[in-house]
């Protein structure tokens, strides 16, 4: 487990080291739970560090290995044992069965032979990334009479935001702790966190715009939700193609969204507003008994 912010630090340059092969996303973000944090590991041989790993709130393992180490079939076989160990532990305090989860991209024939002999097993849904250059026009809409969009106004709100989210995806997945990692990291842009509000002062929408990469040339639009009141009024196009400007205007070259294959919607959603589909992520569930 981590015991200072050096390991943290140690485990952003191992991760820079690997970019960009790296599988993973929002590490800073996740660091700021403690739930997530007493799940990291990192892993070393002669005091160097090989590879880390952690689970996130949602049951996903996550980890990096370095690729030239002699012994990685071992160091792999420790950190899926590691995973299985924390959702062990979790399953019952909670009384749940819950599954440890991995994704890995489609092309990663080694990375899918790893899971499988560890007895991961695929299951239906991919995650699907989206991708639109913006050499090419951006696709606006408007929004309906009375609708306005604006930024978030910071921490003061994040309970509406919360509650927004949970709405719009008939989920409880989102929580206060998890909105303010979100919005405590670094990175984050306070200016390009988008909401839409409706003629009678209720949050309405919202779009969740920034940067992936230091230079400030990749952007993302997600995650992106309508509250069910408010659908198919066309805000979720609206406020995505506000956020494309926005982007565009800061400098980016190119956004980058993903979404769920079983989330439809936001397949459609994105097509319309000019992204194209270029790659996805496969998932694996091991039981874990």
């Amino acid at each position: 487990m981590l015991h200072s912010e050096n390991d943290i630090q140690a485990i952003r340059e191992f991760i820079t080291r690997l970019a960009p092969h790296c599988t993973l996303a929002d590490f800073d973000e996740q660091m700021l739970l403690p739930t997530v944090k007493v799940t990291v590991r990192i892993f070393t041989d002669a005091h160097k560090m090989v590879g880390f790993a952690y689970v996130d709130d949602y049951y996903n393992l996550w980890f990096e290995t370095d690729a030239n180490y002699p012994c990685l079939r071992e160091l792999e076989r420790q950190i899926i044992a590691w995973g299985s160990a924390c959702i062990d532990k979790r399953n019952q305090e909670t009384g749940e069965a819950n599954t440890l989860d991995c994704s890995c991209r489609t092309e990663d024939a080694r990375r899918i032979h790893l899971l499988e002999r560890h007895g991961f097993v695929q299951q239906p849904t991919r995650t699907r990334r989206y991708l639109h250059p913006l050499d090419l026009p951006i696709i606006t809409y408007p929004l309906p009479d009375g609708f306005s969009i604006r930024c978030v106004q910071g921490d003061d709100e994040v309970q509406s935001l919360v509650s927004l989210h949970q709405a719009a995806f008939g989920t409880d997945n989102m929580t206060v702790a998890q909105r303010l990692a979100m919005m405590h990291t670094p990175h984050y842009l306070s200016a390009m966190d988008l909401v839409v509000v409706a003629p009678n002062g209720k949050l309405a929408a919202f779009c969740v715009c920034g940067f992936d990469d230091l230079d400030k040339k990749v952007g993302y639009t997600d995650p992106i939700g309508v509250h069910p009141h408010y659908q198919g009024l066309g805000l979720a196009k609206a406020v995505i193609s506000a956020g494309l400007l926005m982007l565009q205007n800061a400098g980016a070259i190119r956004v980058e969204l993903g979404t769920s294959s079983d989330n439809v919607a936001m397949q459609k959603l994105a097509e319309k507003s000019g992204f194209v589909c270029t790659s996805e992520k496969l998932w694996f569930s091991k039981h874990i008994t």
